[in-house]
């Protein structure tokens, strides 16, 4: 798996190419936005979701704990979609096969329905070093098409960029790449500014927005990292 590193000040974050990031100083694993149990949610109300995604997700999850033993895993909210279902009950079960871990969720928007487990601690808001791990970027609003705010994120956060860096999932970046002809094909994608990172969405069936945001983004392909534009 490929990796490449974006510094926040004198910390590191290394992106990896599942669409996970390392910050290797604290030993802490950083996923956002896998909706386990989005599929048997669409199953449940007669929407046809392929098989198969599921497994694919706890699979991921579990080659991306065993690349970083012993780490500090966060998700950066929406590890769940919603209702709990079969589906999400297998989270557990990992969870309950790696007790080297430590295992916080960032509580997301989809994160409404959860489970009392003894191995998941539920947070609001989680601090790592200099970064603040979030589930929403101050200021998003998708009915605005916003993805953040500089205004947001400094009243909240005054010190921002100085001694303060975010780090969050929610918005599931994305971007276009053009072929020949008119083809065009959405990848997940990193993306980051000198004081905000936003992970992809680590899940298998969660798609990819544009954000249309000056920045850099990191696309992903085949789980290679390709820097796109600045």
């Amino acid at each position: 798996m490929q990796r490449t590193e974006v510094r926040f000040g004198d910390t590191l974050l290394r992106l990896n190419g599942d669409g996970s990031a390392y910050m290797p100083e604290y030993n802490s694993l950083l996923i956002a936005d896998v909706h386990l149990g989005k599929s048997g949610v669409f199953r449940k109300a007669g929407i046809p979701a392929p098989q198969g995604l599921h497994e694919k997700n706890i699979d991921q999850l579990a080659h991306a704990f065993a690349a970083h033993p012993a780490a500090t895993v966060i998700f950066l909210g929406d590890v769940f979609h919603g209702l709990q279902n079969k589906e999400t009950q297998s989270l557990q079960l990992l969870l309950n096969a790696h007790p080297e871990h430590t295992f916080i969720l960032v509580k997301g928007n989809h994160d409404f329905d959860l489970p009392e487990w003894k191995q998941l601690t539920v947070v609001d808001q989680w601090q790592v070093g200099p970064l603040v791990c979030l589930h929403e970027p101050p200021g998003a609003d998708f009915d605005t098409d916003t993805p953040f705010t500089v205004a947001a994120a400094q009243q909240r956060f005054p010190t921002l960029a100085k001694d303060v860096f975010l780090v969050c999932g929610h918005l599931h970046p994305g971007v276009a790449l053009r072929g020949k002809g008119r083809s065009r094909a959405r990848i997940k994608a990193f993306y980051s500014n000198p004081w905000l990172c936003v992970l992809p969405a680590f899940g298998t069936f969660t798609g990819q927005h544009p954000l249309k945001v000056p920045g850099t983004y990191y696309g992903i392909v085949d789980g290679t990292i390709t820097k796109l534009k600045e």
